[in-house]
């Protein structure tokens, strides 16, 4: 599985090129409504997790997630979720699950977002790897382990 995955990773390489633009223009929300994009994660590795609520594979990396964003945030590392739900339900859910790694509301728009950053399906969860000038060098979909997630991002620390 994790080579799998690792070749998956491998294979997703992107030219950053290729998928600037969606991310530059995408506008997402916090969780109290007021606009929001990733522009301020710009200077740090980061990782970017399209989920939702009700998408069990989501749940169950979540606490990874923040785990790895615990692990090496002293060395620049970031985890931002964009939830494909409710804001209720999600405010719930990272109170519940202690989520602290900031989350954003992704809209009607988000789908498309990820259709053209190499998810076509608009499956979940989603995850983009961006390097340090906010450029997408990796993507993965489908629920990851914390070894097959860290093996990606450490070298861009």
């Amino acid at each position: 599985m994790i080579k799998t995955c690792l070749s998956l990773l491998t294979a997703a390489l992107l030219s950053s090129a290729a998928l600037a633009g969606p991310l530059d223009t995408a506008r997402f929300t916090d969780l109290s409504g007021r606009s929001a994009s990733l522009t301020p994660y710009r200077g740090k590795v980061t990782v970017v997790n399209f989920w939702a609520t009700w998408c069990t594979p989501c749940r169950e990396e979540m606490p990874m997630m923040q785990s790895l964003r615990d692990r090496f945030a002293g060395r620049g590392l970031e985890v931002v979720g964009i939830a494909l739900d409710n804001p209720a339900e999600v405010k719930t859910f990272l109170r519940l699950f202690h989520i602290r790694y900031p989350v954003l509301m992704g809209d009607a728009d988000t789908l498309e977002t990820m259709k053209a950053l190499g998810n076509p399906a608009g499956g979940l969860p989603y995850t983009l790897i961006l390097d340090r000038s906010g450029k997408p060098v990796g993507k993965l979909l489908g629920k990851l382990s914390e070894k097959t997630l860290t093996q990606a991002v450490e070298p861009l620390l």
